[in-house]
């Protein structure tokens, strides 16, 4: 009897060659940094597709940042960070002490990305997240617009770009009742009890295979 038979469709890594909005879980690896240069916080997201022909694909540094340099992007940064909030399911009114604390509550829930192909100053072109929506309940949408030819990548096809903002210490926190954990700037953080999001986790998610470090500024 065969230990196994081959079967394309049942493997890891699989890339996501196409752009489009997705439906995706937060994944384990990702993580609260800070910039290399001004040392702003940052959450850097890291995503698994949920359906479609692309389910299990890895959507893969999403770095958002809070600068607060000046009132316009300290308004932005809160701007794009309600964003993500309310597409991973948090309720009006939630609030959030500290990057750190987001991205620890927000692993294992669900929402969509938008995601396009761009190409960086280094000359490699990623998938770049573009936008963050509630959860599609008619799936996928690969949009069929594939990586342009000739030009590639070594980090699966995505990289970091977009920016965003929090900031602070934490205590309790708007995804749960409790505390999120103490970590270091390259732990990968945990998620700790029931929070606003609970209708938003991923169904049978158990958590995808680690990532590399990611680091901390920018590909471009």
């Amino acid at each position: 009897m065969a230990l196994f038979t081959v079967d394309t469709n049942n493997i890891l890594g699989q890339a996501v060659e196409e752009a489009g909005t997705y439906n995706v879980v937060v994944t384990p690896s990702s993580q609260y940094t800070t910039t290399q240069q001004a040392g702003n916080p940052m959450a850097v997201f890291d995503y698994e597709v949920l359906d479609g022909k692309y389910k299990g694909g890895r959507i893969r540094f999403d770095n958002e940042v809070w600068d607060t340099s000046t009132e316009e992007k300290g308004n932005l940064s809160i701007k794009r960070f309600n964003t993500i909030a309310v597409a991973l399911g948090a309720a009006n009114g939630t609030s959030f002490d500290s990057i750190q604390q987001f991205v620890s509550q927000a692993v294992g829930n669900k929402l969509a990305v938008t995601v396009d192909w761009e190409t960086g100053q280094n000359g490699k072109t990623y998938l770049s997240v573009k936008s963050h929506k509630p959860f599609m309940q008619d799936g996928s949408k690969p949009n069929g617009v594939k990586r342009p030819n000739g030009l590639s990548t070594q980090s699966g096809g995505f990289a970091p770009r977009n920016s965003s903002g929090f900031g602070g210490q934490n205590h309790n926190n708007g995804f749960g009742s409790t505390s999120a954990p103490n970590q270091s700037n390259n732990n990968v953080p945990k998620q700790q009890g029931n929070n606003s999001f609970a209708n938003q986790t991923g169904a049978g998610y158990k958590g995808g295979q680690p990532f590399d470090n990611v680091p901390d500024g920018l590909p471009f």
